[in-house]
């Protein structure tokens, strides 16, 4: 990067299991917060990025529905300056960071709003896709059941588990760990409703070994953020740094684009649409050996006050499926020392993680600019 790119501002929706209340009110609620939490206004707005595909796998993918476009958005929010705006079919926040840091460096806007925004239609089926013909690549998956209810991701648990001697009963802390970071967390879904181990050993299989509390809940939520050049910082504003990022195929990345390694990272916001997601990033980055990613949860050391605070806003399983907009926000809060009650002791990089094992994306947010090297003469 030539130029020293932040975060400055982040603002939230409410997140709802059902909601009378369409996508756009969410999102514009969404984006209001984010420019108060800014110090700006609409009118200095000059660039947007969404990423508005609806994953579940049985959206309609209707716009206004449980999609929301560049579009509608600017027409709903009254931006009338925008130089830049687009939509990214790619769904991931970390990927739309990445974006939004391109069109800020190549000077193509000077504020960029970026917004994601889920809605939890009623009368859609969340989990299955009640099609009769299946077409592309859908007719290699979809008769198999492949990716309804998340059963790719449980046969890739299954195996992990067979491979290391892993329980259901490894799984619920997990779980309960979501749970008991979502209790400071006064958005989250699962605020203060705790569960019993015998209560999450006793609950409906989803797909095994995954039960329903295994599974993020699908709700009704937006969130957004403003990026701007370091130097473009509106007064009063705080900012994360935006020191690296990564995409599926060079995950590693993020830690040579920022400088850092592992020992450096203070917190982690791992991607938990499903409980066993967050062993594959703590041991594929080297947070701990592998296979024992388990017994790093069991221990506490993913606690608030643990070595590496984990998902500290109660995740995807605490708060709800915002698909990754929770887990970047929290990074954000979390860097520039906003957090409130759960506010972690140490200050320093924050790594955000979101997406499955075959097709995450990655960032890397700090409290000061990035490390730089000097050129090899």
């Amino acid at each position: 990067m030539s130029q020293d790119i932040v975060i400055s501002g982040f603002g939230s929706s409410a997140v709802e299991r059902k909601s009378d209340r369409g996508i756009i009110a969410f999102a514009q609620d969404a984006i209001l917060a984010a420019l108060a939490d800014a110090g700006l206004s609409r009118d200095d707005i000059d660039g947007y990025i969404g990423a508005p595909f609806a994953t579940n796998a049985g959206s309609p993918h209707a716009e206004g529905g449980d999609e929301v476009s560049v579009k509608t958005m600017a027409a709903a929010m009254g931006f009338k300056g925008l130089r830049y705006g687009t939509d990214l079919y790619r769904r991931y926040p970390a990927d739309m960071v990445a974006s939004a840091a391109h069109a800020l460096i190549a000077g193509d806007c000077r504020y960029i709003v970026g917004l994601r925004a889920l809605y939890n239609l009623q009368g859609i089926n969340y989990a299955t896709a009640d099609v009769p013909v299946a077409y592309g690549n859908d007719q290699f998956i979809k008769p198999f059941a492949y990716n309804i209810a998340g059963a790719r991701f449980a046969a890739r648990a299954q195996r992990y588990m067979a491979q290391h001697g892993i329980s259901r009963d490894d799984l619920y802390e997990v779980v309960a760990l979501a749970r008991r970071h979502a209790a400071l967390n006064p958005d989250a879904i699962w605020k203060d409703r705790t569960v019993t181990r015998d209560a999450y050993l006793d609950a409906q299989m989803i797909a095994t070994p995954h039960c329903l509390f295994d599974c993020d809940m699908p709700v009704c939520g937006a969130a957004a953020f403003i990026m701007c050049r370091a130097e473009d910082l509106p007064a009063g504003a705080t900012p994360a740094y935006v020191s690296g990022w990564a995409g599926f195929q060079n995950p590693k990345t993020v830690f040579d684009m920022s400088g850092l390694s592992t020992a450096d990272v203070t917190q982690a916001q791992l991607y938990d649409g499903f409980s066993s997601m967050v062993y594959e990033w703590l041991e594929g980055f080297g947070f701990c050996a592998e296979g024992t990613a388990p017994a790093f949860i069991r221990d506490g050391r993913a606690n608030l006050d643990g070595d590496l605070p984990l998902n500290t806003f109660g995740g995807s399983l605490g708060e709800g499926r915002m698909h990754g907009m929770g887990h970047l926000r929290e990074a954000y809060l979390q860097t520039a020392g906003k957090a409130g009650a759960r506010q972690g002791a140490k200050s320093g990089p924050c790594l955000v993680q979101i997406g499955p094992f075959d097709d995450s994306a990655f960032v890397m947010l700090t409290p000061e600019p990035r490390r730089r090297t000097s050129p090899t003469l």
